[in-house]
Order: structure tokens, then C-alpha cells, then sequence
């Protein structure tokens, strides 16, 4: 899952690296990343205070109204990053991409990676 309110920019990064290692290690052979919807119901709906965003009104009728709109105050355009996210899953499916540095399916400028090249391999072999 990607696009939480309190998700930066690096986190989806870093994300995306920990995947790419999982495909390359063979770990995993498939994936998808699902964005953050926020519910009604859910602690971020009930709460968003505690998550630094404000809901947006719902829309007019009131059956089966459960996902509310947001304003993140992160300001990460995470339907952009979704792009990136969802062409690397592909790619890495198919096996292709998978030593490249995961910044370039971005289409916009973002941050290197924090997550160390070898921290999949490290955790198996341990």
C-alpha cells in the first residue's frame, strides 16, 4: 500500500527498493501496490487529527458512502508515484529492471533510496 497520509516521498522510495530486492532474490514473483483509501470508519476516518489531514464532505446520499476524500498535508502527489510504482511492479515481474536504480521509473525527481543494496540478501543469508 502506498499514499498514507503520513507516507513522504522517501518512504515510497524505500519501499519500492525493499520490493526490488524481493524480486531479485527471487523472494517474490509478484505484487501490486494499492492506494491508501480512507474510510468512514477506519482510524484515519475517525480520527484524522491524529494524521494530519483534514476529510473532505462526503458526497451527497448516504448508502454505501464509505471512502472520504483527503488533504494530505505532506503534499506528495502519490497518483504520480502510483504510475512509477505500478510500471516497476511490472517490469520486475517479467524480470526486467531489476539491478537498476528504482529512482528511474519515477517520472518526477526523488530522493536516493536509504535502504541499504544488500539488506534483502543479508536478511537470508544471515
Amino acid at each position: 500500500m502506498y499514499g498514507f497520509p503520513t507516507q513522504t516521498l522517501q518512504d515510497t522510495v524505500d519501499a519500492l527498493e525493499y520490493v526490488r530486492q524481493l524480486f531479485a532474490a527471487g523472494c517474490i514473483q509478484s505484487g501490486y501496490f494499492h492506494r491508501f483509501a480512507c474510510t468512514v470508519h477506519s482510524p484515519v476516518g475517525k480520527n484524522p487529527e491524529e494524521y494530519g489531514v483534514q476529510l473532505l464532505p462526503l458526497p451527497p446520499g448516504g448508502f454505501a458512502k464509505n471512502d472520504v476524500g483527503f488533504t494530505d498535508p505532506t503534499g506528495v502527489d502519490h497518483d504520480a508515484l502510483g504510475r512509477g510504482l505500478n510500471k516497476a511492479l511490472y517490469n520486475f515481474m517479467h524480470g526486467i529492471g531489476l539491478d537498476q536504480n528504482v529512482r528511474a521509473w519515477f517520472e518526477q525527481k526523488v530522493p536516493r533510496s536509504t535502504v541499504p543494496k544488500d539488506f534483502i540478501e543479508r536478511a537470508l543469508y544471515a
